[in-house]
C-alpha cells in the first residue's frame, strides 16, 4: 500500500484551490436582454455590461448591429457619480465645475456601430468599479424584417497598428483586464410580422415564467434595483401599463420562430 504525507496532501489541496480561483474570475461582457424580437416600429433596449470587474476605472466597447434592420434612436454610457462612467476631479458631487463624461458616444446608424469609451475618477477616492458592471444601454428601433446580431468588441484599436488595442479596460492599479468574450455576437433582435414581445426571458414562448420576470420589474424605473430592461417592452425606461398590454397580448403565445 502507497502512503502520502499529510503536508504533501495539504499542498496539493491548496493548489488546486489557487487554480480553481484563477479560472473563475474573467472580465466578460454581456447584454441584456440578449433574445427579443419586435414588429417593424418596435423598440427594445439594450444593457451593456461588464461582469466579474475588478476596480475598473475605464472602459471601451463598440456595439455593431445590422443597419439594414436596426437603427439606434438613443445611446448613452451610464453616467453616475459613484457607480458609472464619469469623471470628477476632487470626487464631490456638490461641484459639478469639473465633472467630465468626455468622450461623447459615437453613434452611426449608417454604418451599424455605437462606440462607448469612459472613465470613471473621483479624485484621491477612486476605488474603480467592481462587481457586474453597467456600461451603458443602447435604445434600437426596428426598420425591417430580418435578423440582426449584437456584436460586442473593444472600443479603439491602434490606428497604426489594427492588431493591437489600447487599453479599454484598466484597474485601478494600472493593469489592464480585457474581456475575454470579445469580439462576440453576444445577442440577437429578430424583427418580423407577428414577433413575440411579451418573451422576457428569450424560450421561444410566454408564460408563467415571463409573467414572473415582470411583476418583480412592475412599476420600476431605470435606476430602481428591480427595473430589467428585458421587461421594457417599448424601451422608454420604465415598465408600467404600456408594457403590460404589450406583454398580455402575447399572453400564451408560442412565438414565431426567426429567419
Amino acid at each position: 500500500m502507497r502512503t502520502f504525507k499529510l503536508d504533501s496532501i495539504v499542498v496539493i489541496t491548496a493548489c488546486i484551490l489557487f487554480l480553481g480561483v484563477s479560472v473563475v474570475h474573467a472580465l466578460t461582457v454581456s447584454i441584456e436582454p440578449n433574445k427579443a424580437q419586435r414588429e417593424i416600429g418596435g423598440k427594445i433596449r439594450v444593457h451593456i455590461y461588464a461582469n466579474d470587474a475588478d476596480s475598473l476605472i475605464s472602459m471601451g466597447v463598440k456595439v455593431t448591429f445590422d443597419p439594414t434592420v436596426l437603427e439606434v434612436v438613443e445611446a448613452s454610457k451610464y453616467e453616475d457619480l459613484d457607480n458609472g462612467w464619469l469623471m470628477d476631479a476632487d470626487g464631490s458631487a456638490s461641484t459639478t465645475d469639473d465633472q467630465h463624461n468626455d468622450p461623447a458616444v459615437e453613434i452611426d446608424n449608417s454604418t451599424g456601430t455605437v462606440i462607448m469609451i469612459g472613465g470613471h475618477l473621483k479624485g484621491t477616492s477612486t476605488v474603480g468599479l467592481s462587481g457586474k458592471v453597467l456600461l451603458g444601454w443602447i435604445v434600437f428601433q426596428a426598420k425591417a424584417n430580418g435578423n440582426s446580431d449584437i456584436q460586442v468588441d473593444l472600443g479603439k484599436y491602434h490606428p497604426e497598428h489594427p492588431a493591437k488595442t489600447f487599453d479599454n479596460f484598466v484597474k485601478r492599479d494600472g493593469t489592464v483586464d480585457e474581456p475575454t468574450n470579445v469580439p462576440g455576437n453576444l445577442g440577437v433582435i429578430c424583427v418580423m410580422e407577428g414577433a413575440c414581445k411579451g418573451d422576457t426571458n428569450g424560450n421561444g414562448t410566454v408564460g408563467f415564467d415571463d409573467y414572473a420576470k415582470f411583476n418583480a420589474a412592475w412599476n420600476s424605473s431605470f435606476g430602481d434595483p428591480n427595473y430589467d430592461p428585458a421587461c421594457d417592452v417599448d424601451g422608454d425606461g420604465s415598465i408600467f401599463y404600456s408594457d403590460f398590454a404589450a406583454f398580455n397580448s402575447d399572453w400564451g403565445k408560442v412565438c414565431p420562430a426567426c429567419p
